[in-house]
């Protein structure tokens, strides 16, 4: 059930909004009312709901001041004003602090329910993103864990320890921001030094090498997930710019990751 909060001066419009609300049709309820967007900032701090329908001409806080305000509280909170000013500036405004929609009172039911329908498909979709990715990140430090195991006994076969234990970290932290200078301080050892002991012990640089876990790991996600976008997997292997992940993953792998994803490219 997704919370509600109404906020308007007049008492009467209040009661309408709630009357309109299609509460049978969708999963909502009205979990508060305020006559002003100060007492309705602390209603949001206190109930943090995930829609707010508000006036914007009201007493000791405007709606644009409490919209601004709660932007900082509740960034993802769905906001629906009614205002009965068709004013170019207040729209401009509440485009600027991400208003869902600006309805003009008297406020048609068909109106209201539209907005309220698009809010809740907004959200949903959010949270069905988030929660896909969560299962994918759990899923990389699943796979992370079962091919450190694995690589383990791989490393074992390199002849210098200090190598090792590069390798041993980078498999372990190859989704965060990694750099030379990262591993030079966990093995301690000189990074030129590390650059010339890495290419010699592994017959390849220490940017290729991590380049390539990265893509191989990019992979076993397209391969395994159709739902979690590319721009999400280029990020969850490391890769901080989608569109640089996507040409370079072109360039070594001879398709697109969306080729790759449909087949084309491991067939």
């Amino acid at each position: 059930m997704y919370g509600v909060v109404i906020i308007d001066d007049e008492k009467w419009i209040r009661k309408l909004i709630v009357k309109l609300l299609p509460m049978n049709e969708l999963p909502i309820r009205v979990i508060g009312e305020a006559e002003d967007g100060e007492t309705g900032l602390e209603l949001a701090k206190k109930l943090r709901p995930d829609i707010v329908i508000t006036d914007i001409r009201m007493p000791v806080l405007s709606g644009l001041e409490f919209i601004e305000k709660v932007r900082i509280l509740l960034p993802r909170v769905e906001i629906i004003i009614v205002s009965g000013y068709d004013n170019f500036e207040y729209a401009q405004r509440a485009i600027k602090f991400g208003v869902r929609d600006f309805l003009l009172k008297p406020v048609e039911e068909t109106d209201l329910r539209n907005a309220v329908k698009n809010a809740l498909q907004s959200i949903q979709e959010r949270n069905r993103s988030s929660s896909e990715k969560s299962t994918m990140e759990r899923k990389l430090r699943r796979l992370e864990a079962e091919h450190i195991q694995v690589e383990a006994e791989e490393f074992e076969e390199i002849g210098n320890p200090k190598i090792r234990m590069a390798l041993k970290y980078l498999h372990e932290h190859f989704a965060e921001a990694l750099c030379l200078k990262n591993v030079c301080d966990h093995v301690a050892i000189n990074p030129t030094y590390l650059s010339e002991l890495f290419k010699k012990e592994m017959g390849e640089g220490f940017n290729h090498y991590l380049v390539n876990l990265r893509l191989s790991k990019a992979q076993e996600l397209l391969r395994e997930n159709e739902n979690l976008s590319i721009a999400d997997i280029s990020q969850l292997v490391g890769f901080q710019d989608p569109n640089y992940f996507s040409r370079l993953f072109h360039k070594r792998m001879g398709v697109t990751a969306q080729e790759y994803r449909d087949g084309k490219g491991h067939e």
